[in-house]
C-alpha cells in the first residue's frame, strides 16, 4: 500500500539480496508476488476499519493461496490491523515494528523520533514491540503532526516539494529538541522525500529494515522470532474473539 513506496520497497530488497548473499544474475533472486490492493486512505483516520479489514484479510488470503513462503506489508499504518490478517492465513508474515525495533536496539538508542501517520499514532499499534526493546519514542506536537500529515498527502499524490522537505527537516530538529537521538520514519512514503544525508541525526527507514528482514528470513538468518502474531489490536478482539467462539 503505497503504489510507489511499494516500488522502493522492492529495490531494496533487491539490493539487500546483492548484500547479503552477492546475487549478481536473474536467477540468483528469489520469485516474488506483489499484490497492490486499493483500501480506503487511512493516513488520517480509520473511517470503516472493519471494512478495511475485510479487505486487508481478502488481499492476505489471496497471496497465501499462491503458494508463497511467507508475506511482508510495506506500510506501517496498515500494520494496525496486522493481528487479525495473521490470524487469518496460514504462512508467516513479518513485522515492520518488530524489525525496526530490534534494529534500533541493536544500534544502542534509547530514545528516538517517530515519523509517522496520524492513525498510526493514534492506534499505537508499534506501542509494545519498542516497550518491549526499552525504547522510548518521541512524537511530534500537534502542529507538526498535521503538517506531516500534510506532507505524507502531497507525497501519495506524487508532489515531492522542497518545502515539504524543509518542514520535515524542521519537525526533526524539533524532535532532537526534546533528546530525540534517531528518528524513525515510521511510515513507507517518508524516506521518498527524505534520505539520510538530508539530516544530521540517524535517520531509521522501515522501508530499508523490512527488507532487510525480508531476505534475513527468506535465507535462514533468522527465525520465527520475527513473526509478532500477538493479539493487540481492539479491532483484532472485537471481531476474532467473537468468530472463534
Amino acid at each position: 500500500m503505497g503504489p510507489e513506496s511499494t516500488a522502493i520497497y522492492y529495490h531494496a530488497v533487491i539490493k539487500q539480496c546483492q548484500k547479503q548473499y552477492g546475487a549478481q544474475y536473474e536467477q540468483d533472486y528469489p520469485e516474488i508476488f506483489i499484490y497492490n490492493l486499493p483500501i480506503p486512505d487511512v493516513v488520517e483516520g480509520l473511517e470503516k476499519p472493519e471494512e478495511t479489514l475485510a479487505q486487508l484479510i481478502k488481499g492476505a488470503k489471496k497471496i497465501d493461496s499462491i503458494g508463497v513462503d511467507f508475506m511482508v506489508m510495506p506500510c506501517n499504518t496498515a500494520h494496525y490491523f496486522y493481528p487479525g490478517m495473521a490470524k487469518s492465513i496460514s504462512i508467516p508474515f513479518i513485522c515492520i515494528f518488530w524489525a525496526t525495533a530490534k534494529k534500533i536496539k541493536a544500534k544502542g538508542y534509547k530514545k528516538v523520533g517517530f515519523l509517522a501517520t496520524e492513525t498510526t499514532i493514534k492506534y499505537k499499534s508499534f506501542e509494545k514491540d519498542f516497550e518491549k526493546n526499552n525504547i522510548e519514542l518521541i512524537l511530534p506536537d500537534q502542529d507538526d503532526q498535521e503538517s506531516l500529515t500534510k506532507i505524507i498527502m502531497n507525497i501519495l499524490a506524487g508532489h515531492k516539494l522542497s518545502p515539504d522537505k524543509e518542514q520535515m527537516k524542521t519537525i526533526i530538529e524539533h524532535l532532537k529538541a526534546k533528546g530525540a537521538e534517531a528518528v524513525v520514519l515510521a511510515c513507507t512514503d517518508l524516506p521518498i522525500l527524505l534520505k539520510q544525508e538530508d539530516v544530521d541525526i540517524e535517520v531509521f527507514d522501515t522501508v530499508e529494515i523490512l527488507a532487510e528482514a525480508t531476505v534475513q528470513y527468506a535465507i535462514g538468518k533468522i527465525g520465527n522470532e520475527i513473526l509478532e502474531q500477538e493479539e493487540n489490536s481492539p479491532m483484532y478482539f472485537k471481531k476474532y474473539k467473537s468468530d472463534s467462539t
